[in-house]
């Protein structure tokens, strides 16, 4: 078991790879008494066309079959589900499907040995019939539905539909009806067998436990040692282009009665070396240009040319795509301000200064929360491979010359914009 450090966090971690592939990451806490267990597999909403496992040939299977697949690990062969097993000891048992990983909870302060080992155990316990699989359909179908009149989903999907031309991400996670209706057991078989092994998946622990107990807990598993690993996937490389499918959408809804809009950047990164600081990088410029305090925010406001309005950030392999998302009743207007901004470029010394030392401050203080801790762990072991245990030094390195040589060569033209107004409008 190897320990490491978050560097300059007087916090140290465990990361323990074993036999079968599978990577555990452990942060126990004297001073916590509660603990949160999250089981995490690589595999996501984008996984759409891969190799089988003990196969040669490509298959692709229906979109929204991982969101199907986390709903139908919940069902056990016994009859006793992981929600009604971990309420006995007044425990949180959840699960999450995301576009590029999958992940399985216990969260709790009673029953941590009991609970890890029933994790294990029943997420290496599939359990699928044609007759509990059909029985789903409805109940995902139903699920989606209720999504369907949620202008700001509508919109987020809406948005990655106009941003992506070929990428899975622009896909609805949980699908849609027909291709729910699609699913079938022997599609559900394959896609576990292939995704649900091992050497892809990683366990993350924080908070309250005995370190040498836990390991011994996962490495005791008899489900864990029955399961296939320690074979390559072959997941199939989308050959997405760098323009926007769709330069503007522009429709009426009858559930809102604010308009609601996003303006998208699609930016090719798959030139750059360290995709972690281009990350910081394009997050220093929004912050700098659009943070709260920002000069930009401040006009916006007195000018009246929004109500609400944040930015996001997400990767799809060799791209970074950027959201300015806004209710507003002029969102031309808005979005001619937001052009402007990013072509005026204002990037001073101060407020970059100024947003580090806020990093270096938040990184202290979210050490001590274990599910932020936790979290942060898995998003940097699926976006960068394992825990970024430097970050501290290397918010510290970040520089103006830098960011600006790297907006100077980002090509800021391929962009989309989605606007959703009322129908009374």
């Amino acid at each position: 078991m190897k320990k490491c450090e978050f560097i300059g966090l007087d916090q140290y971690y465990y990361k323990e790879e074993l036999e079968n592939g599978l990577t555990v990451y452990m942060v126990p806490y004297e001073n916590k008494t509660n603990y949160s267990i999250h089981y995490v597999t690589r595999y996501g909403a984008n996984d759409l066309a891969f190799v089988p496992y003990g196969k040669k040939e490509e298959v692709t299977v229906p979109a929204g079959i991982a969101h199907f697949l986390e709903h139908k690990m919940f069902e056990m062969e016994n009859g006793e589900d992981p929600f009604s097993f971990a309420s006995k000891s007044g425990t949180d048992c959840n699960a999450a499907t995301y576009t590029n990983y999958t992940r399985f909870l216990f969260e709790g302060n009673k029953n941590f040995e009991e609970n890890l080992e029933y994790l294990l155990t029943y997420v290496h316990s599939p359990y699928f019939t044609k007759e509990n699989v059909e029985k789903e359909k409805g109940i995902i179908i139903q699920e989606l539905a209720q999504y369907q009149d949620l202008v700001e989903y509508r919109l987020e999907n809406m948005t990655k539909e106009a941003v992506f031309k070929e990428h899975p991400i622009r896909n609805d996670i949980g699908g849609t009806e027909e291709s729910v209706n699609s699913i079938t057991k022997e599609q559900l078989d394959t896609v576990y067998e292939t995704f649900y092994q091992p050497s892809n998946m990683f366990l993350v622990i924080t908070g309250k436990f005995d370190l040498e107990k836990a390991l011994d807990i996962i490495k005791n598993n008899k489900a864990l040692q029955k399961a296939k690993s320690n074979f390559p996937i072959q997941r199939k490389k989308y050959n997405e282009s760098k323009e926007v499918c769709q330069k503007k959408i522009d429709i009426m809804f009858p559930t809102t009665t604010t308009t609601k809009m996003s303006y998208s950047l699609k930016i090719n990164i798959k030139d750059q070396k360290d995709i972690f600081v281009t990350d910081l990088y394009f997050s220093l410029m929004l912050s700098m240009l659009f943070g709260i305090s920002s000069d930009f925010r401040e006009r916006m406001k007195k000018q009246e040319l929004y109500t609400s309005f944040h930015y996001m950030k997400e990767r799809a392999d060799d791209y970074i795509y950027i959201s300015f998302v806004a209710e507003t009743e002029k969102p031309e207007e808005l979005i001619e301000e937001i052009k402007k901004e990013l072509q005026k470029m204002k990037l001073e010394e101060d407020v970059l200064e100024r947003i580090k030392k806020v990093w270096i401050s938040s990184e202290v203080m979210m050490i001590d929360n274990i599910n932020v801790t936790l979290d942060n762990i898995v998003y940097d072991v699926i976006e960068y491979g394992d825990i970024i245990q430097d970050k501290i030094d290397i918010y510290k390195k970040l520089n103006l010359k830098d960011l600006k040589k790297l907006l100077q060569s980002t090509d800021l033209s391929n962009d989309a914009v989605v606007i959703i107004r009322p129908e009374s409008n």
